[in-house]
C-alpha cells in the first residue's frame, strides 16, 4: 500500500553535524544501519489515501498560508520505551499549528496514525501531545540503549534556534514534493533535489538574519 508522510529535513551545517554524531555513534557502539541517515523531524507520521492530488493541492494551500516557522533544538533525550535516543526539539507554536492545520485538513480522507489522531466511536480528535526530535539512534537492545544514552548525556548540550525552511511531502521514502517557506513556492522532486535552488533558499535565511541583526542593533 501506498504510504506517505511530511516531515522537515536538515539542510546545510546542522545536516552535517547530526550525521556526524550519528556516524560517530553507530562506530562507537557498532551499530549497523540499513540505510544512510537523513537527519529529519517527523511533522505527520506515516499516513495513507487513494487521493494524491487532493492531498498535493492541501499541502500546497497549507503552506501556503504558512508563516515562517522557528524551532530550538535543545540537548538530547530517549524515548526509554522503544529504545530511541534523539536530540531534542521544541517546537515553536507556529509549529504546533502547523502540523494541527496539516491534520485538521487530512483526517478528512486520509488514514492516519495512532500516534497523530485519536479516533472513538467515529469522533476523530487531534493527539496534542507533539514530541519532535531527530533521532540519532533506534531499535537498540537493552544493554546498548543504556550505552548509547549514557554517551549522549556526557556531551555537551546545545541550543540552537533553526528556520523550518522546507515541508517536504514523502512518497513510500521518496519526495514527492517539498514547499519552501522562504521562496514561497512548492518544488517538484527535481527541484527540491536543486543545489542552485537551494542557494536561493540560503540566501533567503541570510537576508532575513541579517534584517533581524540590523533591527536588534537599531532598537538597543
Amino acid at each position: 500500500m501506498t504510504h506517505y508522510l511530511i516531515e522537515f529535513r536538515f539542510q546545510g551545517t546542522a545536516k552535517k553535524e547530526i550525521k556526524r554524531l550519528i556516524w560517530e555513534v553507530n562506530r562507537e557502539f557498532h551499530i549497523r544501519s540499513r540505510k544512510r541517515p537523513v537527519p529529519h523531524i517527523t511533522i505527520v507520521s506515516t499516513f495513507f489515501t487513494r487521493d494524491q492530488n487532493r492531498l498535493f493541492k492541501d499541502f500546497n494551500n497549507i503552506c501556503n498560508k504558512t508563516r515562517l516557522i522557528k524551532f530550538n533544538i535543545n540537548g538530547y533525550g530517549c524515548f526509554n520505551s522503544s529504545k530511541v535516543v534523539y536530540i531534542k526539539i521544541e517546537p515553536s507554536e507556529e509549529m504546533i499549528k502547523f502540523r494541527e492545520d496539516l491534520i485538521n485538513q487530512l483526517k478528512i480522507y486520509c488514514k492516519l496514525s495512532p500516534t497523530d489522531i485519536f479516533s472513538f466511536l467515529g469522533i476523530i480528535k487531534i493527539i496534542k501531545k507533539y514530541s519532535p526530535h531527530a533521532t540519532i539512534a533506534m531499535r537498540l537492545n537493552d544493554s546498548t540503549f543504556q550505552r548509547v544514552k549514557d554517551y549522549i548525556n556526557r556531551k555537551e548540550e546545545t541550543s540552537k534556534e533553526y528556520i523550518l525552511a522546507r515541508a517536504t511531502l514523502i512518497k513510500n521514502r521518496i519526495i514527492l514534493c517539498e514547499y519552501d517557506f522562504l521562496l514561497r513556492r512548492l518544488l517538484n522532486r527535481n527541484q527540491a533535489k536543486s543545489k542552485a535552488v537551494y542557494f536561493e533558499t540560503l540566501e533567503k535565511i541570510k537576508q532575513i538574519q541579517w534584517e533581524l541583526d540590523m533591527f536588534l542593533f537599531l532598537t538597543r
